[in-house]
């Protein structure tokens, strides 16, 4: 018979075991202790180890020596493996104070004070010891250590933390993230930390809404690194991030274009991811847009007497996007103009050279619709003053 507290009381009992680690781990560790002191050993073997890459073996080697610079900081790195951060910034200002800028350690032990200070979460001040380390010790072997320890910053402070001022953390520091992940993709283009660099700046973008600079910074990624596995994703959310900067049926309609272009690809890449996601629909949500704004073009065109134009543009609505609620619309304005004629209307399949189309600044717009609107007729044309007519012809109609 089920009993309802057994599943509380087999909790309690897996907790209970994991309670119960800790102290079994430092049972093992005293152990330890105690064999390495019946057998005469150092206490401090643990520091005498160092982990070989190339065999992927510990190996022992012989103790620090105090008092020289290689003892001294091997001494100080101890002091970080143990969790001593902030003894080990103190044991390194040391170092600096006995042994001076010029020995050959030196880029070591301020790649060892800055791993102590991401520890201690004083992000800024790493940050600014390694830009200055940087830029005297790039293209090293040591530059890579560090450009790692940037990005760690830049997504600390792109998470939301903020840096400190007077002893608070009260000032944002995106900008400064920004800058670090600008800075690893120009300092190693080609390297896996400048393209992770490159999808994070993405990410932040669109997630602040900023969905111009998100498109650009995925187009980049698809450009830069096309065998990268963030690519797929980058082409979605490139597409996404496209959709969402266009503002408007009134605004240029670029974003729009190229958000189709980069879902018709992902539809051709990945059909089956495609129709789960729905891309199909958001295709023909894009040329029911598209066709709107061509037909607003038109219908602006007709307002203002300009049926040539009128006509293209709506003729265009119904060849590009015959199957949109606009064509319908398109082919009814098209039926009301027949039989409509202005002087100097002349039909044709293009738009005039001269030809006015909306932009993105409205008062640009604003200021030719007015000149267009209050031109005088053929027959006024004679009244007026040249300078006048000279400055009506810059708007022909």
């Amino acid at each position: 018979m089920f009993h309802p507290n057994l599943k509380r009381n087999a909790w309690a009992r897996r907790g209970a075991r994991w309670m119960l680690l800790p102290a079994m781990c430092g049972f093992a560790l005293l152990s330890v202790a105690v064999d390495a002191a019946a057998q005469n050993i150092d206490p401090q073997r643990a520091e005498t180890m160092e982990f070989d890459p190339a065999t992927g073996q510990w190996n022992e080697v012989l103790p620090p020596v105090p008092g020289t610079p290689e003892g001294d900081l091997r001494l100080a790195r101890a002091e970080h493996a143990r969790g001593e951060h902030a003894k080990t910034v103190k044991a390194i200002k040391k170092w600096f104070k006995t042994y001076g800028d010029m020995d050959p350690l030196r880029p070591e032990a301020v790649l060892l004070r800055n791993h102590a200070r991401i520890a201690l979460k004083d992000y800024y001040k790493a940050y600014k010891d390694l830009q200055e380390f940087l830029s005297e010790f790039s293209g090293t072997n040591y530059e890579n250590e560090a450009l790692n320890m940037q990005f760690v910053i830049a997504e600390v402070f792109l998470s939301g933390t903020k840096r400190k001022f007077l002893g608070m953390r009260i000032l944002r520091a995106d900008d400064i993230a920004l800058r670090i992940l600008d800075d690893i993709v120009a300092n190693d283009p080609d390297s896996q930390l400048a393209e992770l660099a490159t999808v994070t700046k993405a990410r932040y973008y669109f997630a602040e809404g900023d969905y111009a600079f998100a498109e650009q910074e995925y187009g980049f990624l698809i450009q830069q690194y096309p065998r990268s596995r963030y690519v797929r994703q980058s082409l979605l959310q490139g597409a996404y991030a496209a959709q969402a900067s266009f503002t408007g049926i009134d605004f240029d309609d670029a974003p729009l274009i190229e958000a189709e272009e980069r879902f018709r690809r992902y539809v051709s890449l990945y059909p089956g991811s495609a129709e789960q996601e729905g891309i199909g629909l958001l295709l023909d949500g894009i040329s029911e847009t598209r066709a709107e704004k061509e037909l607003s073009i038109g219908k602006y065109y007709e307002k203002v007497g300009r049926l040539k134009a009128a006509r293209f543009y709506y003729r265009s609505t119904n060849t590009n996007w015959p199957d949109t609620v606009a064509a319908i619309g398109a082919t009814e304005r098209l039926q009301a103009l027949e039989g409509v004629e202005l002087p100097e209307d002349v039909e044709t399949t293009s738009p005039p050279a001269d030809d006015f189309s909306p932009t993105n600044d409205p008062a640009s717009d604003e200021t030719i619709k007015d000149a267009i609107e209050q031109r005088p007729s053929a027959g006024r044309m004679s009244e007026i003053s040249g300078d006048q007519v000279a400055m009506l012809e810059m708007y022909p109609q």
